[in-house]
């Protein structure tokens, strides 16, 4: 019985080790992806006010980068990208803790299917909001998931095969005396 514990205490360190490298690396994964909507609120916000961002494109999967203005009135005033062909409306309580704090940071899902990592940014007046789509961050946490668990699995059969070997060697050992 207590080679049996010995065994299974390894094969919990071992998920522990493996669990925790996951949450490791999905979390510096998703924090990365504050990074360059973070870059692009805190330029937008050194501009004066009025300025007009470049052209515009419809929210997807694979759009890039992103900012929209927001008013005193939380009412998109300008921006660089659409949803369904208007400016996207960001939940307000987003808007409200940037303008107490000065920074808000969030995952936003404005549809099924279409999540993104923003920053808003208050500015005398007026919200900044960056953001980008999350959907290459959440295929390569797919991705280091898929490793881990593969890895995971490997150290189980091994630690398995361990165990089943001791036995055999053990029950050996004892026929043989």
């Amino acid at each position: 019985m207590g080679r049996i514990l010995g065994w299974l205490a390894a094969a919990v360190v071992v998920t522990l080790i493996f669990g925790s490298v996951y949450v490791a690396f999905q979390q510096l994964g998703r924090r990365s992806a504050n990074d360059a909507p973070a870059a692009a609120a805190a330029a937008l916000v050194q501009l004066p006010a009025g300025t007009e961002p470049a052209p515009r494109v419809e929210l997807t999967p694979e759009s890039g980068v992103f900012v929209v203005v927001y008013g005193s009135d939380d009412k998109p005033e300008s921006g660089t990208a659409t949803l369904h062909g208007s400016l996207p409306v960001v939940p307000s309580g987003v808007l409200r803790t940037a303008r107490d704090s000065g920074v808000d940071t969030v995952t936003w899902q404005p549809e099924p299917g279409l999540r993104m990592a923003i920053v808003a940014r208050s500015s005398v007046g007026r919200v900044v909001v960056a953001g980008q789509s999350l959907a290459p961050y959440e295929d390569r946490d797919r991705i280091t998931m898929i490793f881990l668990a593969l890895g995971w699995l490997g150290s189980l059969i091994v630690l398995g095969a361990g165990y089943a070997g001791s036995e055999f060697l053990s029950r050996r050992g004892r026929r043989d005396r």
